[in-house]
C-alpha cells in the first residue's frame, strides 16, 4: 500500500515526552521532529512507515536494553508506545532488540497490552535466531 494513504497520530506517553523532545532537538530521526505539544501530551503525526519503524524500535530497545533501569511508569510508557505503533503497522523483529514496521494494516487493531507485543517480538526474534543458527551448522 502507498504510504500516502495512511496518516496516523501517535500519542507519546508523558513519561517519554522529554526523551522525544531531546531526540527531536538533536535531529536524531525525522520522525521525532513531526510532533506537536497538545496539553501535557506530545503527538507525532506521520504518514511514513519508516517513522513508525523508528518509534516502535525506540520503544522496543528501551524495553529490551534500557540505558538506565526503567521505572514502572517508563516501562509502561514504552509498552504503550509499542502497542500504539503495532495498531497501525505489522512489526517484525530485527535482531534481538530491534524491530521494523514492514507494512501498514488495512484496519487498525484495537489496543492491546504492550507487554504482550514485546513478548511476541521477543519470541519471534529468538525463533528467528535459532532457525538462522541451525541453517549455519
Amino acid at each position: 500500500m502507498n504510504d500516502q494513504m495512511h496518516a496516523v497520530d501517535i500519542c507519546i506517553p508523558p513519561a517519554l515526552a522529554s526523551d522525544v523532545l531531546q531526540m527531536a532537538e538533536d535531529n536524531f530521526h525525522p520522525a521525532w521532529s513531526k510532533g506537536r505539544q497538545k496539553g501535557k501530551y506530545f503527538i507525532l503525526s506521520t504518514d511514513s512507515l519508516d517513522d513508525l519503524s523508528e518509534i516502535a524500535d525506540f520503544a522496543r530497545v528501551n524495553l529490551e536494553e534500557p540505558e538506565l533501569p526503567l521505572s514502572k511508569t517508563k516501562r509502561a510508557a514504552c509498552q504503550a508506545l509499542l502497542d500504539r505503533t503495532h495498531r497501525y503497522a505489522v512489526l517484525e523483529p530485527l535482531g534481538e532488540i530491534h524491530c521494523v514496521a514492514v507494512e501498514w494494516r488495512d484496519v487498525p487493531l484495537k489496543g492491546s497490552r504492550g507487554s504482550r507485543i514485546a513478548n511476541e517480538l521477543r519470541q519471534a526474534s529468538s525463533g528467528l535466531y535459532w532457525s538462522q543458527a541451525s541453517c549455519l551448522s
